[in-house]
């Protein structure tokens, strides 16, 4: 007890010093002492329970606006989770990483190429530190991706806990919407905005639903339905018997997720539906000529009414051959493509000259003078696409193109190690699995798949995809503790009736 109090009360008279002082004259360094505080009263938590808060966390949409820089919650957790285990392992040599050597020499490559050009072109600044050249953020987004993999990585999820550890990982981004709520809710519940970041149509507070594209509501609507997909399949889904639920509130997600008017989500449930479909083998059995009599019946519907619908709607079908949509929807949707193709057509033949030696992240002053009033989406032909403020910041909305002007030729033999390891661990667990995780390694493997094609077509960034790509493949190899292999005198996995996983009740023991 004597130990205790003299541990106790000198911490308590240090933090109410802090704490008013604080209130007296705020800054980072006082904050910096309570966090540390509290930090220290939370570390039995963490040294417990951080492997669970860690893939909580790595989806989660919180923002730790109260430390310098504001980095999401994403990147705290899997710091402190990766030193926890690092530690562990040190101190218990039965403590071991999930052996995946393929994957582990790719994140190793990843991460040398990108120091070694951070080096040689400029170092890792961040203005936010007082540093004279910016761009740190994006290579600190890069290394943690790296981190995420071996935090992943660092342990098997037991198979009992399996159901838990699935929901917290799919649905950590569900309370997303909460960000566009912010904008209308009254004070103090407005600074909740603060906590979790709403979408940029929505900061100002004038939300009417239908016009205004609440990207936030739709990540929550699109997480809720993807989960429904990995626990049930499209079997679960749409032929469940008695749990009559399911097909009416996966429909229900799917229409609000086009609540955010992004097409690419819509690209990507019909990916990853189709290629569920086909994994699934429901391409063999009755299922087959209904889908195709209920898709003949809505598109004859979709077509003609397309233009009575919500201009969010409108913006998500105009991907969608033959329908006609209001000519506003039209032009928001083409000029976002517009200048996507402009500016990846400007910045292609500079590639050759960083083959060898990228470009890398850093900002002078004079990039960041040059950011500061454009317009990302100028009128063809008024400027050159190459010098506009996303280009200049490497927000080339391409992944190949964030890939090789950063970091050359090493950087684009990065991406396809990573994404063709990735690729062999996801389809080894799909097929040789334990037949209780055939659905939702189906469904990791589907979604990768459209990730990787829509990273190299569609819409890409290096260190973000990075760090997904890494976080799917080190959790499937959690979930399935590491590798499948096929036993000997076994077949695979045959297609099951549905595999679902139990429903858990949230216990994090």
């Amino acid at each position: 007890m004597l130990i205790t109090y003299a541990i106790c009360v000198p911490v308590a008279i240090l933090l109410g010093y802090t704490l008013t002082d604080v209130g007296n004259n705020p800054n980072y360094s006082n904050l910096f002492i309570v966090g540390l505080i509290v930090g220290f009263l939370l570390l039995p938590v963490l040294l417990k329970w951080h492997y669970p808060i860690m893939v909580l966390g790595l989806g989660c949409p919180i923002t730790m606006f109260f430390l310098k820089g504001s980095p999401p919650l994403s990147q705290v957790v899997v710091i402190i989770s990766l030193g926890i285990a690092i530690v562990e392992r040190a101190a218990n040599s039965q403590k071991r990483f999930i052996s995946a050597p393929s994957m582990t020499w790719a994140m190793i490559f990843t991460a040398a190429i990108v120091l070694f050009t951070a080096k040689m072109t400029g170092g890792i600044g961040l203005h936010t530190l007082g540093g004279d050249v910016g761009g740190g953020k994006k290579y600190i987004v890069v290394f943690l991706g790296v981190a995420t993999y071996f935090a992943l990585t660092s342990r098997v999820i037991p198979k009992q806990k399996r159901g838990l550890y699935v929901a917290l990982f799919l649905l950590a981004g569900l309370p997303a919407f909460l960000g566009d709520l912010s904008a209308l809710m009254p004070s103090p519940l407005s600074y909740l905005g603060l906590l979790i970041r709403p979408s940029i149509s929505t900061k100002d507070g004038a939300v009417e639903i239908g016009v205004t594209r609440m990207g936030a509501f739709a990540t929550s609507a699109s997480v809720v339905a993807g989960y429904l997909l990995a626990k049930y399949g499209i079997r679960g889904i749409f032929s469940s018997g008695k749990a009559w639920w399911r097909l009416p509130f996966f429909l229900l997600m799917l229409t609000l997720s086009f609540l955010g008017g992004f097409r690419n989500i819509f690209l990507g449930f019909v990916a990853i539906c189709s290629l569920l479909f086909f994994m699934e083998g429901l391409h063999r059995t009755r299922l087959l000529p209904i889908f195709l009599f209920i898709g003949l019946i809505c598109a004859s519907l979709i077509v003609p009414l397309a233009g009575k619908l919500p201009f969010t709607f409108q913006r998500v079908l105009s991907v969608v051959p033959l329908v006609q949509v209001s000519q506003e929807a039209k032009s928001s949707a083409e000029g976002s493509s517009e200048w996507r193709l402009r500016i990846w057509r400007e910045l292609w033949p500079q590639v050759p000259g960083y083959l060898l030696l990228g470009k890398g992240y850093a900002l002078t002053a004079d990039d960041m003078t040059m950011m500061g009033r454009d317009s990302a989406f100028a009128a063809e032909g008024q400027r050159d696409a190459s010098q506009e403020a996303l280009a200049i910041s490497g927000d080339y909305h391409s992944g190949p193109l964030s890939t090789l002007i950063p970091f050359g030729l090493w950087g684009g033999i990065s991406i396809i190690w990573i994404a063709l390891a990735g690729w062999r661990i996801l389809y080894r667990n799909y097929k040789y699995g334990d037949p209780e995780l055939r659905t939702v390694n189906a469904f990791f493997l589907a979604g990768y798949i459209w990730h990787v094609v829509c990273f190299c077509f569609i819409f890409g960034a290096y260190g973000g995809d990075v760090t997904s790509f890494a976080a799917t493949i080190g959790f499937s190899l959690a979930l399935n503790g590491g590798i499948c292999r096929p036993q000997p005198g076994l077949q695979p996995n045959a297609i099951p009736q549905t595999q679902s996983l139990p429903l858990m009740r949230p216990q994090l023991t």
